[in-house]
């Protein structure tokens, strides 16, 4: 099911993917393979992994006893 949140991160992974691929043409003057490709998956793992992480990672210190 597509939440909100998911939404939204699906439409800024297609947002900067396409805004990246404009880029590197008008620099380059042609498509390249390489960072291109690249880009969307680390940007995926950013928006979808990394939250999770995060949370349990700040969660981790919270539970810990201060004696």
């Amino acid at each position: 099911m597509l939440t909100t949140k998911s939404a939204i991160k699906w439409i800024i992974l297609i947002a900067t993917t396409a805004l990246m691929q404009i880029e590197t043409i008008r620099v380059k003057g042609h498509w390249i393979f390489g960072g291109n490709v690249a880009f969307p998956f680390l940007m995926a793992i950013l928006l979808w992994y990394l939250p999770s992480r995060f949370k349990n990672f700040k969660g981790g210190f919270k539970n810990v006893d201060k004696n």
